[in-house]
């Protein structure tokens, strides 16, 4: 105990993996730790938009998203480090998967979020991106052999679509968005679209922790999104005297909320909690990121506006109350698949 008092950082990721096992060893966690997890995810990712917002008046999109990543993968690998028996050796191959991963999940979803934010509102941004589970559906139905979607889906994919289209004519006839930059969202969803089918298609590692294997990723994808961002030309666009209290507060929360608490968070859930619970962040999170956009950024939000999320938001309820797959995946390979793994150490 002496050394855990004596070293603030080794006490967290104690009190971290104490947590993690005393939660994995119930059956029902308290009604409260699900509610405070809950709220961090819903609060974690629905400020996301507005922080982007923020540090973009400090340096380009691929650097903030390549900065943000490197110091919460950082922070997540030396939480895993810290934490007894979350740490492998990392293998080459882990090493070439997670590269792959990092340019999907961080690189082209992350960096190309921001990218559609230089010329997109952050209320036009959280819509468009609370499509994710629709083409999350029919990603796994055309390369991934999941069944075709039913009546309920298929009604959802269509009311969705017409949602997100009928937002970006809106905001580009009247001059609040580019088309360039609703492209740029919809890449940036199909780049976690396609990294997500490619965990469900290919095993990634079979002796990496959750928190060290989701670290990994972070921290390669900042490492990749840092060094796109230099080759773009974005050091140019850094301007230090834009700095102030307002997005340097906004950017350290976006490293430690909306990175290493979101995805903590979320896993969490998927390990403890209902699928349909796990995944509500998808109706709550872009509400919060209009709410914001509208109450601390000036954003103006029309009644089209509304509509457009009403629409979309219900869209994605028809899709996701139906199916989790990716979800379910998840949960099973990190959390299962683990814990067999570790059964079998034991065993050994």
């Amino acid at each position: 105990n002496q050394p855990l008092r004596q070293n603030p950082a080794r006490l967290v990721a104690g009190n971290l993996q104490a947590l993690h096992i005393t939660m994995k060893a119930t059956n029902t966690p308290p009604t409260h730790v699900v509610l405070f997890v809950l709220f961090m995810v819903y609060i974690s990712w629905g400020t996301v938009y507005l922080g982007n917002k923020l540090s973009l008046e400090v340096v380009g999109p691929f650097v903030v998203c390549g900065v943000r990543n490197i110091l919460a993968g950082m922070l997540m690998l030396a939480c895993a480090r810290l934490s007894r028996g979350s740490w492998r050796r990392i293998s080459p191959r882990d090493w070439g998967m997670h590269s792959l991963l990092a340019v999907l999940l961080v690189v082209a979803s992350g960096g190309l979020l921001v990218l559609g934010q230089t010329m997109v509102t952050s209320v036009a941004t959280a819509v468009i991106m609370s499509s994710t589970p629709i083409f999350m559906l029919i990603g796994a139905f055309l390369f991934a052999g999941e069944k075709p979607p039913n009546l309920p889906q298929c009604i959802g994919m269509i009311t969705g679509a017409c949602g997100v289209i009928f937002l970006s004519w809106h905001e580009q006839s009247s001059g609040s968005a580019s088309i360039w930059g609703v492209i740029s969202l919809l890449g940036a969803v199909l780049g976690w679209v396609s990294g997500s089918l490619i965990m469900k298609k290919v095993p990634v590692t079979r002796e990496l922790s959750m928190l060290q294997s989701t670290g990994l990723i972070l921290f390669l994808g900042g490492v990749e999104s840092f060094l796109l961002g230099l080759l773009l030309g974005e050091a140019s666009t850094f301007h230090p005297e834009n700095i102030n209290a307002a997005n340097a507060a906004a950017f350290a929360w976006m490293v430690v909320g909306g990175s290493f608490i979101a995805y903590w968070s979320y896993l969490w859930l998927l390990a403890h909690v209902a699928v349909s619970l796990a995944v509500s962040y998808e109706y709550v999170v872009p509400v919060i990121g209009i709410f914001l956009g509208w109450a601390l950024a000036g954003e103006t939000v029309t009644t089209s506006t509304i509509a457009a999320c009403c629409v979309t938001i219900g869209s994605v309820f028809l899709v996701v109350r139906h199916r989790h797959s990716f979800r379910a995946y998840v949960r099973h390979y990190f959390v299962r698949r683990a814990s067999s793994a570790a059964k079998g150490r034991g065993q050994a």
